[in-house]
């Protein structure tokens, strides 16, 4: 900048060359993450591409805000369903989500829905369906299984916003029978309020799927690594409230992948926190015995069901007072 410092000091024209160096480091920086943004924003849009586009600009249509803290629950379940799924919800409001004093702790079961585009019958619906129940909370992303890492950060940011006074989060999938009373069990025998904490059936060391034709095919360049870091699997985790923040942030600086409950455990890693496995792997079953027995199934927390109508079956049955185990 020599004809510059004709003007001005050494000193000056030293702080002018730095300022201009900034500002051009800066005018990179901002254009090449407008340019990645738009990259992921076009290749989500393509059909079984393994990206998923977030942070986004979603808002919610059917919300619920002030539910916590108004009820101030000691543990708030977030059931993940498709909106058309009405009968998933209407099982668990008759059944498990019903039990809402569990060990004199409250407890709050909502659902999240993502939208299904140009569907206004469906909307209508679920309009009345959110008057009746006041339970819903429905954000205006895509709902589709491509979509699940997106939902689940929908949930971390409405837990962080909207639920920083409860003790425990619990993400439970429309197909697991949630046993309530085993899951206080659980959490109160932890004796003091719990922090960086995440649980459930914690899967350690499983492979990267590169085979194309897999449902859960993640190429190379997207996740480079060969295995993923333990992750609890995605029926059902519980996690202190402190997490759905942290995760929520960190997941803006790491590439996310359509396998949410994996990308999970890809921010728990980056955050250097390791899922706590359960105190019994036992207590979260994906596949239960055939043979129905009671005295098995009422010692679990969550177990995968095949139906509505098995999971309203098992319930009645543990609730059954004429039955002793």
């Amino acid at each position: 900048y020599p004809s510059i410092c004709v003007y001005f000091g050494v000193t000056e024209c030293w702080l002018l060359g730095c300022l201009l160096i900034l500002f051009n480091v800066l005018l990179l920086y901002f254009t090449a993450t407008t340019l990645e943004r738009r990259k992921w924003q076009k290749m989500a849009k393509k059909t079984g591409n393994p990206h998923v586009a977030y942070p986004q600009n979603y808002r919610f249509i059917l919300d619920q805000p002030k539910k916590c803290e108004h009820q101030k629950p000691f543990v708030v379940v977030i059931v993940p369903v498709a909106p058309q799924n009405t009968e998933a919800r209407n099982a668990i409001r008759t059944t498990w989500g019903s039990d809402e004093l569990v060990w004199d702790k409250l407890v709050l079961v909502l659902f999240l829905l993502g939208s299904q585009s140009a569907n206004e019958t469906l909307q209508e619906q679920l309009q009345n369906e959110s008057r009746e129940y006041q339970d819903l909370l429905q954000s205006n992303f895509l709902d589709s299984y491509r979509n699940l890492t997106i939902k689940t950060m929908v949930m971390m940011e409405w837990l962080s916003r909207n639920c920083r006074q409860a003790s425990y989060g619990v993400k439970v999938d429309a197909d697991v029978l949630l046993n309530m009373k085993n899951l206080l069990r659980m959490l109160v025998s932890l004796k003091s309020l719990q922090h960086n904490y995440i649980t459930g059936l914690v899967l350690s060391g499983n492979i990267v799927s590169r085979d194309p034709s897999s449902k859960f095919y993640v190429p190379q360049d997207v996740y480079p690594k060969y295995r993923y870091p333990p992750y609890p699997l995605g029926m059902c985790y519980i996690f202190s409230m402190d997490l759905p923040e942290k995760i929520l942030h960190i997941s803006w600086h790491i590439k996310p992948i359509f396998i949410e409950d994996a990308y999970l455990g890809v921010c728990l890693k980056h955050l250097g926190i390791a899922p706590k496995k359960p105190p019994n792997s036992g207590l979260f079953v994906v596949k239960p015995p055939q043979r129905f027995n009671r005295c098995y199934y009422s010692g679990r927390i969550a177990i995968l069901t095949d139906s509505q109508t098995q999971l309203i079956s098992y319930w009645m049955d543990f609730h059954s007072t004429k039955r002793t185990c």
